[in-house]
């Protein structure tokens, strides 16, 4: 147990220290799209059972596309192989039939193509068109790619502005990697959020703050609704800023945006990679939060020996409830993981700074 998490820990520690570094060039960009497997290509939404298709032929005319949703899922078929010889240019054909009658999943795709060259010449001001089209009929990933693109100059001339104004499209719809594009943006002063309130305010908190001060006061501002309305989304991407920064108290909070108590944001990985940093830094609450998330039955995150341990560890330093929610804890365990939680529980006092004298 003792190498999982003091590695966790350390890997975070490395990850929060690059988390204000500008996002890559424009040229590694595109290369990375090119390359990346995570671009997936997708299917209609909401047409029929996935599996099943009309008859396939790559000798299309547009007055006979018929379905648009059908015919892209058509060329998911022949990208994929599913039923039907493996055929880009046959997929190629019917994305572009599909996404001339504004089908978004296929513009979508036919972005992908363009981008990593797959069925077509690449073509990456070709493939930021595409994306775009997705993304004005809402399409989160369209708005996330364009806002990279923006970015790093990727298909377009590089602009700040326009990268925060496609992330904050994205990130609305609790998009991680589109906060995570704000925060790095935020981060480095690249541009400034586009309301003039939130421009003030955040000039105001950094001309008497440190930067990462003052990015946790905004986003606990944002995060409570003092002095203007509630915006979570807001809250989590200052929050963010001031995290990746080193700031303790907003990465607990942060990581609660992400907690399994919250219906809209929940994301336990994502919780558990914040209350962890703080934990491991000596905050009381977030170490009784692991515990809890840990605790937490249905989840995929569950894990009896992690949530003794940090449970443990906020009782020591006088949290309420967690010295009763870690007994509770042992009717659950097996004897090997209450043995595992106590070598643990040792472990973990290598991480210099889990108790400290006061919690931040």
């Amino acid at each position: 147990m003792k190498a999982p998490v003091l590695a966790a820990a350390f890997i975070l520690v490395i990850s929060l220290g690059t988390g204000n570094v500008l996002a890559q060039t424009g040229q590694t960009l595109c290369q990375s799209l090119e390359a990346t497997s995570s671009l997936e290509f997708r299917k209609s939404s909401g047409v029929g059972p996935r599996g099943t298709s009309r008859a396939q032929t790559p000798d299309f005319a547009e007055d006979e596309g018929g379905n648009a949703a059908a015919l892209n899922d058509i060329g998911v078929d022949h990208v994929n192989g599913h039923n039907v010889a493996r055929n880009l240019t046959a997929a190629f054909n019917c994305f572009f039939i599909s996404a001339r009658q504004s089908q978004m999943e296929a513009q979508f795709n036919l972005g992908i193509m363009y981008a990593t060259g797959r069925g077509v010449k690449q073509n990456y001001q070709t493939a930021a068109a595409w994306f775009k089209k997705a993304a004005d009929q809402g399409d989160t990933e369209a708005q996330y790619i364009l806002g990279a693109m923006c970015e790093s100059g990727c298909g377009f001339q590089q602009n700040y502005a326009s990268a925060v104004k496609w992330y904050l499209l994205a990130a609305a719809k609790w998009y991680l990697p589109a906060q995570e594009g704000l925060a790095r943006i935020y981060s480095a002063g690249l541009a400034i959020p586009p309301t003039p309130v939130e421009a003030l305010r955040w000039h105001h908190l950094a001309s008497v703050h440190p930067p990462a001060e003052a990015a946790y006061l905004l986003g606990m501002e944002y995060n409570k609704g003092k002095g203007m309305a509630p915006d979570k989304v807001a809250a989590a991407v200052w929050l963010r800023v001031a995290a990746t920064q080193g700031h303790v108290a907003a990465a607990f909070h942060l990581g609660a945006l992400y907690d399994i108590r919250t219906v809209i944001s929940s994301n336990p990985a994502e919780a558990i990679k914040w209350y962890l940093f703080a934990a491991t830094n000596g905050h009381a609450q977030a170490q009784y939060a692991l515990g809890v998330l840990y605790s937490a039955p249905g989840t995929d995150v569950k894990d009896l020996v992690q949530a003794y341990a940090w449970l443990d560890y906020a009782a020591r330093q006088g949290v309420e409830h967690a010295e009763e929610k870690r007994d509770s804890l042992e009717k659950e365990m097996t004897r090997p993981q209450f043995y595992a939680a106590q070598r643990l529980k040792r472990d973990m006092l290598q991480i210099k700074g889990i108790l400290p004298r006061q919690a931040p």
